[in-house]
């Protein structure tokens, strides 16, 4: 006889001496119905959750509004970085609290979605909004990216068209932030920091700048000049040739042209497109007197969603770096470490801070999502305010003047 255990039931055996092991299907019997209790305990549970998501979700189209009227971004990675360690320390199974951290992040992920799919199906109009009026560059580059179709609005500065992207008055808003000759749009740059407006695409224009004046004037009448400050940084050499010249800067370079023929004044000219002079009945005195040939700007489209137009291969992130020694060696050694390249960096003063700087960095290279998530975290070490202002597909170069 076999050897039996203390207070164990008898083991039954066969005649032959050997044990007689339950049959299988009876075994699984008994788990069939423990398992049923357990997933039945389950459904129960998870349908509580699935009212909890709901409710959740619902609260974050009000945070999502709230965002929106205040030019806020929806992602704000110092808050969910500590929302997810208070979750952590909420689990009352230190064997958890990582799994916590994970469900905690992938619902916040899902809530950042939600949001943003939320503003979106707010915002019903597909106005496109650019600054200055018909004919300007900036309108060539709504045409360019959109297409002539597309229904487009102006407005007098840059500020408005964010305004109008932030507000949901346009779906989308076209900007410039920088000039292959005369380098950056300053005011932009500082818009795109003030503004929770997301970079998603990307249109170069080339410059083609002619000397505009009203019908029946010359060169040689012209005693004032009308265009943007970059209208004439970008033309050195002409402008050298005509020293006594008053230069008188404007909103925008087509508004300058519009001005000149509202003047109806010989004495007076303004520095702008073809476009410009074919949508204010003006003539062309001087044509192409940029001084760089191949002279480009670029410019970025804006929207109050992240959803980028295009296959996206380029991103733009802006920080402020802490004011210790090292900070932006480790910075700019973050890029490196994620094998992305710096195409373009750009440094803003703070204004409410002397010394201090807001840096704009344009990237290319290695750019799935978990990367940029390394590199946003890896930043935050040593930064503040760090955003991902976009993650777009490059620009081609177009020709328009």
């Amino acid at each position: 006889r076999l050897p039996q255990a203390e207070d164990s039931a008898p083991m039954r055996v066969s005649r032959s001496g050997s044990p007689i092991v339950p049959s299988p299907k009876k075994r699984r019997s008994k788990a069939m119905r423990d398992l049923e209790d357990c997933r039945k305990e389950i459904d129960e549970i998870d349908a509580e959750i699935v009212k909890l998501f709901e409710r959740r979700m619902n609260v974050s189209h009000d945070i999502a509004l709230y965002k929106q009227a205040h030019y806020m971004d929806i992602l704000n990675p110092a808050r969910e970085d500590a929302v997810l360690r208070s979750r952590a320390h909420q689990a009352a199974s230190p064997e958890l609290a990582q799994s916590v951290m994970s469900l905690f992040g992938e619902i916040m992920r899902l809530s950042r979605e939600e949001q943003r799919r939320y503003l979106e199906a707010q915002t019903e109009t597909r106005l496109i909004a650019y600054s200055g009026v018909p004919g300007a560059y900036s309108e060539s580059a709504v045409v360019g990216f959109f297409g002539e179709e597309c229904e487009r609005v102006n407005y007098k500065t840059f500020e408005e068209v964010f305004l109008a992207v932030a507000d949901g008055k346009a779906r989308y808003g076209v900007v410039p932030v920088e000039n292959s000759s005369s380098g950056s749009v300053n005011d932009v740059y500082d818009l795109l920091g003030k503004y929770a407006c997301h970079i998603v695409g990307e249109q170069l224009v080339r410059v083609e700048h002619c000397l505009l004046g009203i019908p029946g004037a010359k060169v040689e009448d012209i005693q004032t000049v009308f265009s943007h400050e970059q209208g004439f940084a970008q033309c050195p050499a002409f402008l050298g040739e005509h020293p006594d010249w008053v230069k008188t800067p404007y909103f925008n370079t087509a508004i300058a042209a519009k001005h000149v023929a509202q003047m109806g004044d010989k004495h007076c000219a303004a520095i702008a497109s073809r476009l410009a002079a074919k949508h204010y009945g003006l003539e062309i005195l001087a044509p192409d007197i940029h001084t760089f040939s191949g002279n480009h700007t670029r410019f970025v489209i804006v929207s109050a969603s992240p959803t980028p137009i295009g296959i996206p291969d380029k991103a733009t992130v802006t920080f402020t770096l802490r004011h210790e020694r090292g900070t932006l060696m480790r910075a700019l050694s973050s890029f490196v470490a994620m094998g992305m390249n710096m195409t373009h960096i750009e440094s803003r003063p703070l204004h409410d801070s002397n010394w201090e700087y807001c840096f704009y960095v344009d990237l290319t290279g290695n750019l799935r999502d978990d990367h940029l998530g390394v590199l946003m975290g890896s930043l935050q070490s040593d930064c503040e305010n760090c955003r991902l202002l976009g993650v777009y597909q490059a620009a081609e170069e177009r020709t328009h003047g």
